[in-house]
């Protein structure tokens, strides 16, 4: 029909016309698809033959601009494809930074080579070596972001986190583990140095570290800055450190209370678990305002920005004082024990999710406990904690249709916005789409529903201590990674006490529930009550945060400025058509304010509404919200009579 439309209408301009195929593929032939280019050669566990020789200039801190020098092994006559590191052991989501690689040159005694970007993979470089050349020498700058919106500010005028799989480009077809470098960092003049790299020899500026493995190097990240203290926590076995960077030499005052609480945690952490896996650990702050985001956990160290702030604002930081020990406790569960499709063959082989309710819901538990019996938090703080997380998944309309495993997808499935994580971009509707806040919260719910059902089975005579111990602490001293599968995990619980685990978990990793599991509350001697009221630490934390959690009763929070943060899912607000971003203006024809929209609350749980005025851009309406439960806030109350299993979880141990 078409055809004869067009053709009739060039008749009627009087233009000569052509014969008109009977089939479209006549005239305008069908696509065929382009031959891919030839794959990447494969990781194979085999040495790569010579050493790398990496020289890092990173004294220019005030621009960010990091000078790279690599001279490379090669063979003469074959065709090199170098990689730029894409995944690293710890964190399923690329770090995003190939676009800050640039300048790159490559030469083989001097002359030029050309060097092409593969087709099908931005962060392969294929260079044809020339007859007789044994080495290539290639150059690039590393370009640090100035500004978080353009990626984390890893160097600044004070300060500088050099993270080797940014400043390194390695040959593909090798294990990480069979590739060996030996590196140079020159530093900023008079700057102070830390690293989980053996071998330092410091001549000046210029640091030189022993040949290491690839996956060595990138899993020992360089701290340094003008202003420096490092603190000893522990020596027996190894040492453990703290270190600490600010952006003034005042900064660098930690309260001896702090790092006394810290010491008994490492102690605590080796009471849980027994063994080791790190020749020495390094637990990295850097104290900072302008500096970051930069949250990486390592085998043998962690990195993590805190507010300048940190630790001498003890009462809005000091229970959070623990957060650091997430990255160390990770040194067990994540990169010892790893799940092992997690595990990387090098590091642009992307990981196959599996199992983060372990990897993460596990180490967020334990992170909790060795905080609570180190004393970093009291037992009052450590329930309060519990609290938050009971009552956020005690309304999760999401857990209806998406399994707790494929939440903790969303990291692979949001890995495009890598440059937004940690929090990674914002849903719309959280508490319906879920995500890998999920395989933290939980997680974290499952493992404590697993510690108190084998103490309540064993009488008290086990618990997840036992599978701490025998799990993770297997091989003390070994720096070999460890990967499990899931029938592992389930084989490792029935050691410590034989019941239908693999049953147990996948009702609630791999199945949709109703509701969250809060088992492990309830035989730990809690339950989660509701009142009209909120309690001291509530009201503490909304003046604090600025916002008004009403996710219990409206279904929404709120800053001091009536903009909706979020909106609970098929909730009073959300029902009446509010969605996050917009502004509420006015509560019953009165400007608002939080204490009028709590007072209107009250005033409509026996059926009323409340008329709320909401802009949205340029468009304000009117909109009306059923709330008949009145104002909702959630407590955790010890139940009369039963056993207190999480007061004897959270206990430190002697």
């Amino acid at each position: 029909m078409i055809k004869a439309l067009a053709l009739g209408f060039l008749i009627l301009l009087g233009l000569p016309t052509l014969a008109v195929a009977s089939t479209s593929s006549d005239v305008w032939p069908l696509p065929t698809a382009v031959t891919p280019p030839p794959a990447i050669a494969a990781p194979r566990d085999v040495a790569y033959p010579g050493v790398i020789h990496l020289e890092i200039d990173a004294t220019d801190v005030a621009r960010g601009i990091q000078w790279i020098h690599e001279t490379v092994p090669a063979q003469g006559g074959q065709r090199l494809t170098l990689l730029f590191p894409q995944w690293i052991p710890g964190d399923p989501v690329p770090p995003n930074a190939l676009d800050q690689l640039a300048g790159l040159v490559v030469k083989a005694s001097g002359t030029p080579l050309k060097w092409q970007r593969d087709a099908a993979e931005p962060a392969a470089f294929h260079i044809d070596v020339p007859a007789g050349v044994k080495e290539v020498d290639i150059n690039f700058q590393f370009l640090v972001p100035s500004e978080q919106r353009a990626g984390p500010v890893l160097a600044t005028p004070t300060m500088l986190d050099l993270q080797w799989q940014s400043h390194v480009l390695y040959p593909a077809g090798y294990y990480a583990r069979r590739i060996m470098v030996a590196p140079t960092v020159t530093l900023p003049a008079h700057w102070q140095f830390a690293s989980s790299l053996d071998g330092a020899r410091r001549s000046g500026d210029v640091v030189r570290f022993a040949p290491t493995s690839l996956d060595a190097l990138v899993d020992s990240p360089v701290m340094a800055a003008r202003w420096f203290k490092q603190y000893t926590l522990s020596e027996h076995p190894v040492s453990v450190r703290l270190d600490i960077a600010a952006d003034t030499e005042a900064g660098l005052a930690i309260p001896d209370e702090a790092i006394d609480r810290y010491r008994r945690e490492v102690a605590q952490a080796y009471k849980l678990f027994g063994g080791r896996h790190f020749g020495h650990y390094d637990l990295m702050i850097w104290l900072s305002n302008d500096f970051g985001p930069s949250y990486f956990e390592q085998r043998q160290s962690g990195e993590n920005q805190l507010p300048a702030d940190f630790f001498s604002n003890r009462e809005r930081y000091a229970s959070r004082w623990g957060v650091p020990f997430h990255g160390y406790v990770h040194s067990w569960n994540g990169l010892f024990r790893v799940p092992a499709r997690m595990w990387p063959a090098n590091f642009n082989t992307p990981p196959q999710e599996s199992l983060l309710w372990v990897f993460e819901g596990l180490t967020v538990y334990w992170n909790g406990v060795l905080d609570a019996r180190s004393g970093i938090t009291t037992l009052p703080q450590a329930v309060s904690s519990w609290e938050q997380v009971a009552s956020d998944f005690s309304a999760r309309p999401g857990m209806q249709w998406r399994t707790l495993q494929d939440a903790s997808d969303e990291v692979l499935i949001q890995h495009g916005n890598a440059n937004l994580w940690p929090e990674g971009r914002r849903q719309s509707w959280p508490d319906w789409q879920l995500g890998v806040i999920d395989a933290y919260s939980q997680g974290e719910l499952v493992w404590l529903d697993i510690d108190t059902l084998i103490r309540e089975r064993s009488g008290g005579r086990k618990s997840l201590d036992d599978f701490a111990r025998a799990f993770f602490g297997i091989r003390d001293g070994s720096l070999v990674a460890a990967p499990y599968t899931f029938d592992d995990l389930v084989a490792g619980l029935n050691a410590v006490l034989p019941y239908d685990w693999e049953t147990f978990l996948r009702a609630r990793v791999d199945s949709v529930a109703a509701t969250a599991d809060l088992d492990g509350l309830a035989r730990g001697g809690y339950r989660l009550n509701w009142t009209g009221q909120p309690s001291a630490q509530q009201l503490a934390t909304e003046q604090r945060s600025g916002m008004i959690d009403l996710r219990f009763s409206l279904g929404m929070t709120l800053d001091k400025e009536g903009t909706v943060s979020a909106v609970t899912w098929d909730g009073p607000a959300w029902r009446a058509g509010i969605v996050a971003g917009a502004k509420v203006q006015s509560v019953n024809g009165a400007p608002y304010h939080p204490d009028a929209l709590k007072t209107a609350v009250v005033a409509a749980r026996d059926g009323g509404k409340i008329d709320l005025k909401v802009a949205r851009g340029v468009t304000t309406q009117v909109l009306s919200v059923a709330c008949s439960s009145g104002l909702r806030y959630p407590h955790l109350e010890r139940v009369p009579g039963t056993a207190a299993l999480l007061d004897d979880i959270l206990a430190p141990r002697q």
